[in-house]
C-alpha cells in the first residue's frame, strides 16, 4: 500500500509542488542519455546530465524548508561531505577532487527533494513507465551495439555504467508488479543486456535484486528454490569455451578459480591495482590523501586505469577511515532501516525498493565506483531512499497517534499472495 503524503511545508504551492514532481521524474527519465559515451562539446553525456540534474534540483531544494527529520537522517553523509572538502586543502589531485565533491552534492539534493513528493499512485506510475522505457532503450543500444550497425551510427556505448543504471531500472519498473512472471521476464531482460555488455557484476546483482523483490509475490522456500536454479545455470554456462574465454586466462580454468581469486581469473587489472594502491595510501590512513587522489594514483601505477575501481578503497584512500566511516555507515543504516521497515508492514514495497538499491550500491562499490555514476545511479537512488525515509517517519507518527494502521497483506517478503 502506497501511503498518501500529503502534507507540504508551510507556504508551498501547487505550482512548486508540481515541479518538484516533475524535477523528480526528470532525474529517471534522463538516465538513458548516460548510456551513451559520445562526447558533445568535449564532456561525455553522462557528464552534462548530473549537470542537468544538479541544475533543476538544486533551485528547488534549498529553497524549500528545510525538514528536520531529513537533515538528522543525513547527518552521517554530511559530515563526511564536509570533511571531503575540507580533504581539498592536502589533496595532490585538486581539480579532481573539486569535481567528485560537487558530484557526492548531487544525491543529497536529490534526497530532500523526494520529501516534498507525496508518495501516491501517480508518482509510482510515472517513476515505473519512465523506468521501463529506460530499459528498452538500454535493450535497443545493446543490441546495436552487438550488430554490425552501431559504426555506421556513430553510437559509442558506455557499457559498464549501463548495466548499472539497468539494475536499478529493473528495481523500480518492477516496484509496484503483482505479478510473478512480469518480474521475471523483466529481469530476464536486464540480464541479457548485462550479458551483451559483458558485466560480469552487474548480472550477480541482478539476480540477488530477483530474488529479494518483493514483487515477486513467493514465499522464501521458493527464492531459495530459484537462488539454488541459478547457481545450476551458471555452473552450466561456466563451462562453455565463451565464458571462459571472457573470465579467464585459461580456458581450463573452473568456477573455483573465480571463488578463490586465482591467477587464472581475469579481473582486469583490479588485483594488481588493488594492493598497491592500498599500500601507497596506508601511510595516510586515517586522515586519507584528500579528495580524488585515488585517481590519480590509479592513473600511475597501472598505466591504464583511471579509476580504483573499489568505492571502499577509493573512499580509504582519498579520506581515510574518519572519511570511510562517516560515508559507508550512512549507506548501511539506510540499507537497515529500509529493509527494518519492509519486514515491519506499511509501505512495503517502496521501502524494500529502497532497501534494494542500497544494497545494489554496496555490491557495486566491491569492483566499481557507482558513487561517481551520479546521473546513472546515486540521484535516481537518492530519491527512492527520500521517499521510503518519510514514509517511514509519517507512518511512526500515525502510529504513536493511534491512527496507524498496517495494510494487510502488504508484506509479500516471503508470503504468497
Amino acid at each position: 500500500m502506497a501511503t498518501d503524503l500529503t502534507s507540504y511545508p508551510a507556504g508551498d504551492t501547487a505550482r512548486s509542488r508540481r515541479r518538484v514532481q516533475i524535477v523528480s521524474v526528470f532525474i529517471f527519465a534522463v538516465i538513458p542519455l548516460t548510456f551513451v559515451a559520445n562526447r558533445v562539446l568535449g564532456f561525455q553525456l553522462s557528464g552534462w546530465t548530473w549537470l542537468l540534474i544538479l541544475a533543476a534540483a538544486a533551485p528547488l531544494a534549498l529553497t524549500e524548508p528545510l525538514d528536520r527529520q531529513a537533515v538528522r537522517l543525513l547527518i552521517p553523509y554530511l559530515a563526511f561531505l564536509l570533511y571531503a572538502v575540507v580533504s581539498l586543502a592536502w589533496t595532490p589531485s585538486l581539480g579532481k577532487g573539486s569535481a567528485s565533491v560537487v558530484q557526492l552534492v548531487v544525491p543529497v539534493l536529490a534526497y530532500l527533494l523526494a520529501w516534498g513528493l507525496p508518495d501516491n499512485f501517480e508518482i509510482r506510475r510515472r517513476l515505473r513507465v519512465v523506468c521501463l522505457g529506460g530499459l528498452g532503450i538500454a535493450v535497443l543500444l545493446a543490441a546495436v551495439d552487438s550488430g554490425a550497425v552501431h559504426a555506421p551510427l556513430g553510437v559509442a556505448l558506455s557499457p559498464r555504467p549501463m548495466s548499472i543504471s539497468v539494475v536499478l531500472l529493473f528495481v523500480v519498473a518492477t516496484m509496484d508488479s503483482r505479478s510473478w512472471s512480469y518480474t521475471t521476464l523483466l529481469a530476464l531482460v536486464a540480464m541479457a543486456v548485462t550479458i551483451v555488455v559483458g558485466s560480469r557484476l552487474a548480472s550477480a546483482v541482478l539476480l540477488v535484486m530477483l530474488l529479494t523483490s518483493p514483487s515477486l509475490r513467493i514465499r522464501w522456500p521458493a527464492r531459495l528454490a530459484m537462488a539454488a536454479a541459478c547457481v545450476l545455470l551458471i555452473s552450466a554456462v561456466s563451462s562453455t569455451p565463451a565464458f571462459r574465454e571472457r573470465f579467464f586466462f585459461d580456458e581450463n580454468a573452473t568456477l573455483r578459480d573465480a571463488v578463490t581469486l586465482s591467477s587464472q581469473l581475469n579481473t582486469a587489472g583490479r588485483r594488481e591495482l588493488w594492493p598497491e594502491l592500498i599500500k601507497a595510501c596506508s601511510p595516510h590512513s586515517m586522515t586519507g590523501l584528500g579528495a580524488g587522489t585515488a585517481s590519480k594514483l590509479s592513473v600511475e601505477i597501472s598505466g591504464v586505469l583511471d579509476q580504483p575501481h573499489s568505492e571502499y578503497i577509493r573512499s580509504y584512500c582519498d579520506e581515510g577511515w574518519w572519511g570511510t566511516a562517516l560515508l559507508w555507515f550512512f549507506f548501511a543504516a539506510a540499507g537497515v532501516r529500509s529493509w527494518a521497515a519492509a519486514f515491519a508492514g506499511g509501505d512495503v514495497r517502496l521501502h524494500a525498493v529502497a532497501g534494494q538499491v542500497v544494497l545494489a550500491l554496496l555490491l557495486f562499490s566491491i569492483t566499481d565506483n557507482p558513487l561517481l555514476y551520479t546521473a546513472h545511479f546515486m540521484a535516481p537512488m537518492a530519491v527512492l531512499l527520500g521517499l521510503s525515509d518519510r514514509a517511514l517517519v509519517v507512518e511512526r507518527m500515525w502510529f504513536w497517534r493511534g491512527a496507524y494502521r498496517p495494510y494487510v497483506g502488504a508484506s509479500t517478503m516471503g508470503r504468497s499472495p
